[in-house]
């Protein structure tokens, strides 16, 4: 009884150990109209969900795979376009 048990544990510790791990990520918001706004680069810090933050860089170093990229855009008033602003948004995994 107590092997069998030892093993359940055994196996359900190793299984959480496999599970994989993701997280959405954004960019600081800038305005969508702003003249010699910086597109996404080296330097720019993405915040994520779990606590996690860094540029792509240190990110990759964590080992954190970048499985898709998009640019969104928010706005706080439809009928005034120059409250719009536009971000970047990131999906990252690690297996």
């Amino acid at each position: 009884m107590k092997k069998t048990l030892l093993v359940v544990v055994l196996l359900g510790m190793s299984t959480s150990v496999i599970a994989g791990e993701a997280h959405f990520c954004g960019s600081p918001e800038v305005s969508a109209l702003a003249s010699g706004r910086q597109d996404v680069n080296d330097s720019t810090v993405f915040t994520c969900g779990g606590g996690v933050k860094g540029t792509l860089p240190e990110l990759a170093k964590q080992g954190w795979k970048i499985v898709q990229v998009s640019d969104q855009m928010a706005s706080t008033s439809q009928m005034d376009p120059s409250k719009a602003t536009v971000y970047s948004r990131l999906i990252i995994q690690k297996d």
